[in-house]
This record gives structure tokens, C-alpha cells and sequence, in this order.
């Protein structure tokens, strides 16, 4: 069976369900977002799809071309009434295996069969009107097609559907009072309240009537009524009770696994679209990247999007950013002040990686990324750390195993190490490490406070986090392509501990 995540390889939910988390999972949030999105739709089973990270450019391109293929409002309908039709058939199958009537097992079996391939026939149906243009519909088209067309299928949806019309057909009167309740096969209905309906529509305005079809019998198991009912019906139909014992007794179950890992995979796609869709109706923009080959990238207005979740939620507004880097550019460095929202901006770089890698919308407003073969961080963690190796050891071996795995396709994101070492030995390893991380030339995002890491090549992009020019130094989030400084950093430190002129002249006037 086709797969809508690899172009050339089925994956069934026990193999995905056994896959270990990325580890930039917990750095980036994206933890946090597939809790979120599993939570908002209550779809547990959607969590470990978010592990399947793509790392070729034909991956991403074939999963692309699934997304696009959703985005398009007559197929994403097919396809979501597909789910409901299949979810349905579902649900008949495991009623048979609920009951004890061993005629009610197979009239549930009867159901699902007719429920389950008149599904994938509508699938079918839309996709020739409207045709996808993915590989993987195409695809799973030509194999729905192939099923429905095969000698067994047919016969087995022949032989269902013949028996749903001929029980369709079967009613009975039931007459129920306080002392007894009269059966009686021969009674003919007649709807005595037509001619009453037809005088008052012509003075009164009301919707159209829907008959009482409400079964006075909750329980799915059979009341001892409703066993005698069935007793009488079969006697009157013995032939067509008979054939139904034995299409229950006969076949196996219909609904293949490999069925439902396509439903699973396209619940995955369209909860994605559709939650990224609320939150463009929001005001935050959403876009699917272009994907290239060479090194150059740009993401114009992108953002943290679980920070824009958390934000949507208290009415609060975005701050967007921008990074570019042409393709002869080496390393993205970002320096200013602490809280100046270079953590969030390092998230957002790694996040639009990530959905870009997924074949999904990125949360940025335009955006262009080479592929890559894997995303990499190393985030300060100020947990677990002070141990007897300590904190700087801890952060080196954690960075030895970082370079023993990436290659020249791979996104590295670094974000403020080597805080615990004296600053000009933050600085030489820090020089170190770049070089090392070039090298293999992979694409390096770098946030730190060491800013003269910044002079060390023109090949450099530099960005800063922006503060209010009027002495406050507040932080606008703002994070501009500039010449890095320090200034603003070492404003905000000289402000925070009150050791500008004007605090250390009026202390030593007080003296």
C-alpha cells in the first residue's frame, strides 16, 4: 500500500508509533506543538507522525505535493468524507465484536463491508472529477481502483449489498401498550398525517417533516422483544436470514491495516492545515517554502508559532522577524541583549526547518529553504548540569556527539553555550567549534553573547537584537541584519545593575 510520507516505502503505525523522538524536539517546542494539535482534535494517535522528519529533496517534494493536493477545498472534502465513510465502517466492525446475536455479528459485518468499499468507490468517483496531482493520491487512486475491480471484491460487495436491499424490504408493526405489545408482519403503513401537513402548509411556515425513527431499544444487545421479533422475521425470510449467517460465518475481516495507516496519515495532513489555517484567520501568516538545492534561504516575517499559539489565546500580538542568507554566506550569528527574543527567533529558524521537512506550511509570511538532511541543537539547559563532570563538560560532550553526525545538508542551532566559561575562552571555543561546524559545511544558526564572533569573516550574517533608543534600553523583539556591536548588550547590563554616570555620580554624592 502507498505511503503519504515516503515516496517509495509503506509505514504501518506500530513502525512509527516505535520511532524515538528527534532530539531538537525539545529545544524547538515542537514537543509542545504536537501535544497541542493531538489535544485540540483529540487524536492521540496523530503524536508519533510528527517524528517522521524527510531528509531528501525528493521526500519533501512528494510531500509537498500531497499538502497542496489537501489545500485544494473539492479534495480535501473527498478526502475528509473518505475518513468519516472508513471511520464508519470502523465502528460497524467493532459492533459485531461487541454483540452476542450471532445474526446481529453479521448484519453488523454486512454493514461494513457496504460501507467500507462504498467509501473508497467515492473516493474514486471525486478524484475523477477532480483529479490530484500528487504521486501519492495518484497512486493511492490506482490502487482503490485495483481493489474495487478485483473478481473477490466484487462478488463480496455483490453478495452485501443483496442482502441490505432484501432486509431493507422486511417491516413490521409493533403495537405497544401497558398490558401487551402486538407484532404483525402483514401491517401496511399508511401516514395518516399527510393530508393534516398538506392543509397547514398553506398558513403555516414550519421545516420539513422528519419521520420518528428513534429505537425504543438503547441497548445494542438484544431485549428479549427484540429476540422474539427476529425469531418471527426469520421464520417468514428463512432464506435470506440464512444467506446472512453464512456471509458472516465466511469471510475475513475486510478493513486492512494498511488502510487505516493511510487514514492516520491523512488525519496527520489536514489537522496540520486546518490548525495553521486558524491561525493565518488570526493575523499571523502561513506559507509553503520553496524548497531548493543550493544553500541560499530567506524567511520573511517568520515566528515561534508555539509562542503564537500561546498568544492567540491571550489576545496578544506577534513580532516577526526576518533572516536571509545567500548561498556564498557561511553562518547566521545573532548577538544583543538577554530577553531581546533570540531564543524565540533561533526556535522560529528551527521550526520552519522542521515544517519544511514535513512538506507542511511554515509559519512565516514568505520563505525559501535548501533541504536538509537533519536538524541539530544545542540549547542552554540550566537542569541537571551542576554535577561533578559540570556544566561546560557536560555542554562539550553533548557537542562531541553533535559533530560526529552531521554532514554538508545538515541545520545546526546553537543557542548561548559556553555561558559558564570565562568570556575569552567562551570566545576561543566558540571560534572553535564554527570552524569545525563549517567545515563540513553545514548551515549554522548561532546565538550568543560572545558578539566578536561576529568580525571573523565577511562571509558572517550578523544580527542583532534591537532595544528603544531613548536610554531605557526596553526590548522591541525586533532582531535586524547589522553590524554587530555589543553596545545595546552592555547598555542593558551597565542600566540593569545601575552602573551608568548618572547612578555611580549620585552614589558618590551621597558620600
Amino acid at each position: 500500500m502507498v505511503s503519504l510520507f515516503l515516496p517509495d516505502q509503506a509505514l504501518s503505525y506500530a513502525e512509527v508509533s516505535e520511532m524515538p523522538e528527534p532530539k531538537f524536539f525539545h529545544d524547538l517546542n515542537l514537543d509542545q506543538y504536537a501535544e497541542r494539535i493531538s489535544a485540540y482534535y483529540s487524536e492521540p494517535e496523530l503524536k508519533p507522525y510528527f517524528k517522521v522528519v524527510c531528509g531528501t529533496y525528493e521526500g519533501v517534494k512528494y510531500r509537498q505535493e500531497v499538502v497542496k493536493d489537501l489545500m485544494t477545498p473539492s479534495i480535501r472534502d473527498a478526502v475528509n468524507s473518505f475518513i468519516s465513510k472508513i471511520g464508519e465502517a470502523v465502528i460497524c466492525r467493532q459492533c459485531a465484536d461487541l454483540v452476542t446475536s450471532n445474526l446481529q455479528k453479521c448484519k453488523w459485518y454486512v454493514d461494513c463491508v457496504t460501507t467500507y468499499y462504498q467509501a473508497m468507490e467515492n473516493l474514486c468517483v471525486e478524484f475523477n472529477t477532480t483529479p490530484p496531482k500528487s504521486r501519492a493520491f495518484y497512486a493511492l487512486h490506482q490502487e482503490l481502483f485495483h481493489t474495487l475491480n478485483s473478481s473477490g471484491v466484487k462478488r463480496l460487495r455483490e453478495a452485501a449489498e443483496t442482502l441490505n436491499k432484501e432486509f431493507e424490504k422486511m417491516q413490521f408493526h409493533l403495537t405497544i401498550n401497558k398490558e401487551k405489545a402486538t407484532y404483525d408482519l402483514s401491517y401496511n403503513f399508511v401516514d395518516y398525517c399527510a393530508p393534516i401537513r398538506a392543509s397547514l402548509a398553506k398558513t403555516m411556515q414550519y421545516e420539513d417533516y422528519v419521520p420518528f425513527r428513534e429505537s425504543p431499544f438503547p441497548s445494542m444487545d438484544l431485549s428479549p422483544l427484540e429476540s422474539f421479533i427476529l425469531k418471527q422475521m426469520e421464520k417468514e425470510n428463512r432464506q435470506w436470514f440464512l444467506q446472512l449467517e453464512a456471509f458472516g460465518n465466511r469471510g475475513p475481516k475486510v478493513i486492512s491495516q494498511e488502510i487505516l495507516d493511510i487514514l492516520r496519515e491523512l488525519r496527520f495532513y489536514i489537522a496540520n492545515i486546518d490548525y495553521m489555517e486558524r491561525l493565518k484567520e488570526w493575523g499571523v501568516p502561513i506559507t509553503m517554502p520553496l524548497i531548493v538545492k543550493d544553500k541560499e534561504l530567506y524567511m520573511d516575517d517568520c515566528y515561534d508559532i508555539v509562542l503564537a499559539i500561546s498568544y492567540m489565546n491571550a489576545e496578544k500580538e506577534v513580532v516577526l522577524n526576518d533572516v536571509m542568507k545567500a548561498n556564498f554566506e557561511k553562518a547566521i550569528i545573532v548577538t544583543g541583549p538577554n530577553q531581546g527574543g533570540k531564543t524565540t527567533l533561533a526556535r522560529a529558524f528551527g521550526q520552519c526547518f522542521y515544517f519544511g521537512m514535513m512538506g507542511l506550511p511554515v509559519p512565516a509570511g514568505v520563505c525559501k529553504l535548501p533541504y536538509c538532511s537533519g536538524i541539530h541543537t544545542h540549547f542552554a539547559n540550566e537542569e541537571g548540569t551542576e554535577g561533578l563532570e559540570g556544566r561546560l563538560h557536560n555542554e562539550i560532550v553533548r557537542i562531541r556527539e553533535m559533530l560526529d553526525s552531521i554532514d554538508n545538508r545538515s541545520v545546526v542551532i546553537l543557542n548561548e553555550l559556553f555561558t559558564s566559561a570565562p568570556t575569552a575562552d567562551a570566545l576561543t571555543m566558540s571560534r572553535d567549534l564554527l570552524r569545525r561546524l563549517l567545515a563540513r559545511n553545514a548551515i549554522c544558526f548561532y546565538v550568543t553573547h560572545t558578539f566578536e564572533i561576529a568580525f571573523d569573516s565577511d562571509d558572517y550574517v550578523s544580527l542583532v537584537a534591537t532595544v528603544v533608543e531613548d536610554g531605557s534600553f526596553r526590548r522591541t523583539y525586533r532582531i535586524v541584519r547589522k553590524r554587530a556591536d555589543g553596545a545595546a548588550y552592555a547598555n542593558s547590563i551597565v542600566s540593569k545593575y545601575k552602573l551608568d554616570y548618572s547612578h555611580i555620580n549620585y552614589r558618590l554624592g551621597k558620600r
